[in-house]
């Protein structure tokens, strides 16, 4: 009787050690989309800006704030370009939006666009 306990705890203890060192992964790449391989305005861009940018009380046209709206393709060109859109983006004392800095791979995918010329 003895022994079966003995061999019961070692069981226990043997599955427990596997069971921790077995769940672990240092890996990230499955909490994230990766980023495509070609980027445009339409397909990737829009959907980031329309949802952190262009929303009432910020870039859209009938609040305008700081003079600046990003409802087309030309506007969100003009602010990557000539306005450091990207640079408040990434900005951590005063982000864009202002509710916290966007997640580092939708950044990319706007720096990405930009690299790639601005395809729409």
């Amino acid at each position: 009787m003895i022994l079966f306990f003995k061999i019961e705890r070692f069981l226990f203890f043997a599955l427990s050690i596997l069971l921790f060192t077995s769940c672990s992964s240092n890996s990230t790449d499955d909490l994230t989309d990766p980023i495509p391989a070609t980027i445009t305005y339409k397909a990737n861009v829009k959907s980031i800006i329309d949802q952190s940018c262009a929303v009432s009380g910020c870039h859209n046209a009938a609040t305008n704030t700081a003079g600046l709206t990003l409802e087309t393709y030309g506007q969100v060109k003009d602010a990557v370009m000539n306005k450091n859109a990207i640079g408040r983006m990434e900005n951590s004392s005063t982000p864009m939006p202002p509710t916290g800095n966007l997640p580092t791979t939708t950044i990319s995918i706007v720096k990405k666009w930009r690299e790639q010329g601005y395809i729409d």
